[in-house]
């Protein structure tokens, strides 16, 4: 039996797309093409992201190089819903788009295609909602950027009261303290990143500055 049948269409259709846009660029790594969201595929995303901001190298982690080099594509691009009238592909939206699939959101069509029409825009905006923020435009920031480069996750498929009450938590984290935490899973898990986030936020409370408080 071929392996791609088994996983995520949707998925196989991202793997596919990172790899027929990327393959034989430096720094970038074909990847199996399995429909198995993990790691290898944001990672693929990743760095494909990394070379298009020409950031220098590619690297598993969003890095210094890779902030640096967002923020100054972003003064000139913003990462934003097109015009209507704005036809132009860029493959940035088609990373964003599959990073956005991998996650679980619909954004119109089954796979990436470079356009980042209503579909997309409304993903985003779910996923700003899922993670507690107020903003609700379709500009991928920073903090949306590094999120969709994890293996992250902003809802539950988990009705028990523990998991509702966990995951309000961490939405209320992330909308109060964004500047401190970055924005940190709402996946109803109690663990040590929104136990880390909680300390942020006592320390956010006792008027340290960014960049002095350290979650400890």
């Amino acid at each position: 039996m071929n392996l791609a049948t088994k996983g995520d269409p949707y998925v196989l259709n991202v793997q596919k797309w990172v790899n027929n846009t990327f393959r034989g660029e430096t720094g970038y790594t074909e990847i199996t093409e399995n429909g198995q969201v993990g790691y290898p595929t944001i990672y693929a995303l990743l760095h494909g992201l990394q070379i298009r901001l020409n950031v220098g190298s590619t690297a598993n982690n969003f890095g210094p190089g890779t902030v640096k080099a967002f923020n100054e594509y972003v003064k000139n691009n913003p990462i934003e819903q097109q015009p209507a009238d704005d036809d132009t592909k860029n493959d940035i939206y088609g990373i964003v788009q599959g990073a956005l699939i991998c996650k679980g959101y619909d954004i119109g069509a089954t796979g990436p295609t470079c356009l980042f029409r209503g579909g997309t825009g409304n993903a985003v905006k779910k996923l700003k909602k899922d993670a507690g923020l107020s903003d609700q435009t379709t500009v991928v920031t920073l903090n949306i950027m590094k999120a969709l480069m994890s293996m992250d996750y902003f809802f539950t498929y988990k009705t028990d009261h523990y998991s509702v009450t966990v995951r309000t938590i961490q939405q209320y984290l992330n909308g109060h303290y964004e500047n401190y935490i970055g924005i940190r899973p709402c996946d109803g898990v109690y663990g040590r990143s929104t136990n880390t986030a909680l300390i942020y936020g006592i320390q956010a409370e006792e008027k340290l500055p960014v960049g002095t408080a350290n979650g400890n």
